[in-house]
């Protein structure tokens, strides 16, 4: 009788946590699928970084989840200030953009969305449209113009941008 008892604990558990999980899902923005790939610290899975040659991109997002639609690549973000209106920074947008990209071309995949998740759990849907696709060819276009240019002209005004900048060192357009 006890461990008739304990067994119908037990599934009465599964089924609240499982139950728990979806509403927290369906709340939160996160498709219900198989996480198959994570590049975070701790976790079980092992990224491999993802690389087009075609496109001359490369990067490994943060997870990956395999849904019924397809591929969804998610970002992790530790912004405390998304944009307002569930909007995506334009930096986090084309790096959303750039892994669908990967994604699709490396594994072969249909990719219908990526996700960026800020602090907070606000987690923004970045819609892989034909136009985004688009915009994604075009910066990628407009880096490797600017790569090739022999000076490059600043193109913000925020110090917080220059003091984690890679460059800030040799530029002689810093933000002191």
């Amino acid at each position: 009788m006890t461990v008739l008892l304990m067994a119908a604990t037990a599934m009465t558990l599964a089924l609240l946590f499982f139950w728990l999980s979806a509403r927290s899902r369906k709340k939160t923005g996160i498709p219900a699928g198989e996480l198959f790939y994570q590049d975070l610290v701790g976790q079980p899975f092992k990224a491999r970084n993802l690389r087009s040659l075609n496109l001359g991109i490369s990067g490994k997002p943060d997870c990956l989840i395999r849904t019924v639609d397809g591929i969804v690549p998610v970002e992790l973000k530790k912004s405390k200030r998304p944009p307002a209106r569930g909007e995506v920074y334009p930096n986090h947008m084309i790096q959303n953009l750039a892994y669908c990209a990967l994604v699709e071309e490396q594994l072969g995949d249909r990719v219908p969305y990526g996700l960026v998740i800020y602090a907070g759990q606000q987690v923004r849907r970045v819609e892989f449209t034909d136009s985004n696709r688009r915009w994604l060819m075009h910066t990628i276009a407009a880096v490797r113009a600017a790569r090739l240019r022999k000076e490059v002209d600043r193109n913000h005004h925020q110090s917080g941008r220059c003091s984690g900048c890679g460059v800030r060192d040799k530029c002689d357009q810093a933000l002191r």
